[in-house]
């Protein structure tokens, strides 16, 4: 990820490990924020692409819908996975709990204090 996608990001992140299906495709996020998150995929699709899917969170599929962000490829041959960052243009409420849950919007306890 590149220091333009670092400015763009505003929000907590946190580093949660959760299935997604994009297009039958399932992946898992590296880490989540409040608009959106990151994405480990063997095929990245390029920036600015609209996508739709699902977030596993427990045992609730969570829709959304976005667009690709930043991408970087992997290395098939080498077996490294790609990443990209995608935004919400919408997303399920349920996932909303999740950062009220965890105390995301409190710097205190991002840092574990």
């Amino acid at each position: 990820m590149g220091p333009k996608a670092r400015r763009e990001r505003n929000g907590a992140r946190l580093r949660r490990r959760f299935k997604v299906v994009l297009e039958h495709s399932p992946s898992f996020t590296v880490d989540v924020g409040p608009r959106g998150f990151c994405i480990e995929l063997l095929r990245v699709l390029p920036p600015g692409s609209p996508v739709e899917g699902t977030l596993q969170l427990k045992s609730t599929d969570v829709p959304f819908a976005g667009r690709v962000v930043w991408a970087k490829s992997g290395n098939a041959s080498l077996g490294l996975r790609g990443r990209m960052g995608v935004s919400f243009s919408s997303v399920a409420p349920e996932y909303a709990e999740l950062f009220s849950l965890e105390g995301a919007g409190d710097p205190a306890a991002r840092q574990g204090r």
